[in-house]
This record gives structure tokens, sequence and C-alpha cells, in this order.
């Protein structure tokens, strides 16, 4: 039992109606998730634990496949789910007209989030993750596919206000896309970097970030995108983009010299991109590339920073 199940139940219960609750088999249940849960009476007993007073209220009864008694009950009327398993939901109803029965009313409920702003899951808890209530048990682990010091730093101003106690690194990740991407294929070289380096680093996030060049109205833009890759979901954000001359463009189109290459021999300052970067020689140092990086994350974050356990938290400190 988790915060998630509780919310799903006590929506249920408001109802003030008589509820069936379908319990997963221990053979169903294992086969949906993938590793052994806990034995069916075990979880009986904490369903009816957590019912408590309202148990009366309650059938409990073991299903075996997704849909159970709902797909022939006639008495029944409405089915509460997550925005997760809604689409389920309405496979459900359009079974029972099939069947000649009327459909089911929807009644779905957020997702409920952890303090690590992905979603509580029996998997995760099991883990020791988090708790049953989301609360971390653990630092949240980044993987940032790059070892770019300027990258890094980039999320690592970010990332530490989100999550203090965080573990931050980069890790070698192929984007996957040309040596100086255009356009939408720095998109495509974020997300390989971001999966990749999660998958590489078992980590909870992978991080990709991807400079390109972008056209408009004849003009020619550098800006990062970054990625942030939970293992379900991706979020994507940009940072500013500056123009770049028209002859840097000219020699970028070539395929054989990136950004970085190119201002390296303009400027002479080896390893430019691993500094301040080519804005921060176009800028004559007022701004510099880690702070591309900085603003990148954090639009890719935002979305994220949205869920409801980060609020909370927000609320609470």
């Amino acid at each position: 039992m988790h915060a998630g199940h509780e919310a799903l139940l006590k929506k249920a219960l408001s109802s003030g109606r008589r509820i069936l609750i379908g319990l997963c088999t221990d053979k169903f249940a294992n086969s949906l998730k993938g590793s052994k849960v806990h034995p069916y009476e075990e979880r009986k007993r904490a369903l009816l634990n957590f019912l408590g007073k309202q148990a009366h209220r309650a059938e409990i009864f073991p299903i075996s496949d997704p849909f159970g008694p709902a797909l022939t009950g006639k008495s029944l009327e409405a089915i509460v789910v997550s925005t997760e398993t809604e689409g389920r939901a309405e496979e459900l109803n359009g079974k029972r007209k099939r069947l000649g029965l009327k459909p089911l009313k929807i009644i779905s409920i957020p997702l409920i989030y952890a303090q690590d702003l992905r979603k509580i899951s029996s998997r995760r808890v099991k883990a020791g993750k988090i708790s049953a209530k989301g609360a971390l048990l653990k630092p949240v682990r980044i993987a940032v596919g790059s070892t770019n010091p300027t990258k890094l730093a980039g999320v690592k101003a970010i990332a530490k206000k989100v999550f203090p106690k965080a573990e931050i690194f980069g890790v070698d990740a192929d984007s996957g896309v040309s040596r100086q991407p255009f356009a939408n294929e720095t998109l495509g070289g974020a997300i390989n970097r971001a999966m990749e380096a999660r998958k590489k680093a078992g980590a909870d996030f992978g991080v990709g970030l991807e400079s390109g060049i972008f056209s408009f109205y004849g003009r020619h833009f550098d800006v990062q995108w970054c990625a942030i890759y939970d293992g379900e979901n991706i979020t994507l954000g940009h940072s500013m983009g500056f123009e770049v001359p028209p002859k840097v463009v000219e020699r970028l189109r070539k395929g054989k010299e990136d950004m970085a290459q190119v201002f390296e021999e303009i400027t002479g300052i080896r390893g430019i991109g691993k500094r301040k970067g080519a804005i921060g020689y176009l800028s004559g140092g007022i701004t510099e590339r880690k702070f591309m990086s900085e603003q990148a994350f954090l639009c890719a974050i935002i979305p994220r920073l949205n869920s409801p356990a980060y609020k909370k938290r927000v609320i609470n400190q």
C-alpha cells in the first residue's frame, strides 16, 4: 500500500456508495510487475487495515485479468482509475458496449508523485528508494551525458536547488547525431545522450545537453537543448540563442568541424568549448556557456516542478 493506492481508494469511498476492490492474484500480480510481490493474503490485510471502519462498505475479491467483474457486472455504475490507467477504463467501456452493457462512468484522479518528482510506485517503495508516502530515502542520482565541465556546472547550479542532496556526475554518452547538429537534429542528440547516460549509470535521471544551429529569418543562432529522462518520460527545454556569424555557419555546414573547433582557430583559445565557449568570446566575457546549460536544464525540469509533490514540498518549506 502506498499513497497512490490510498488516493484511489479515498476517491472511491467519497462517493458514499458500496465499492468493489479487485486485488490481483499472486500469479497475475507477478506477471504484471515482473518481480515477486507480497502474498495475496498479506496485501489483503494491508488493504483492510487502511479501510478500517469503512471496510464494511467494500467487497474485496481476487482478479486474474485486467478487467475482472467490471467487464460483465450489470449493477456497476462507475470505475475509479488514475490518469495513467484511464485508457484501460475506456477500453473496458468499449467491451461493455459490445456486450450490450451500459458503460461505466470513469472517475480519474491525478498520479501521486514522490519528492523526486517521479510517480510513486510499489516497485520503487520495495527497492527502498522512497517511502510509501513518497519521501526520499536515498539521494537522487543524476547522470549527465557529458564530461564537459561547463555542462556539469550548469546542471548542478539548478539541480542542487531542486534536490539539495543529489549526486550529479558526468558520463560519456554518444549523441548519435552529426558533429555539428542543425535544427531538430539537436533535440535528437539531447534525447540520445539523456537515455544513454541514465542506462549506463543506472541513475534516477539521465540528462542530455546538445547545442545546435537554428535558422530564423535568414539568420543563424546557437541554441542549447536539454532532455531529462526518468526511464518513462522525457521533458525538454532550451537555452537562450545567440547569433552566429555567417562565415562560421558556412564552415559548420561542411560537416567537418563543430563550433568549438572553429572558435578555437578564431580565438586561439584551446578547449574553448569546455571553458567559456563561443558565447564567452562573442559577448566579450559578459556571459559564458555554463549559463546556457543552466537555462536549458531549468526549462527542461519546469514540467516536473509542477507536479503535486513539488508544490506540496515548497509549501511545507
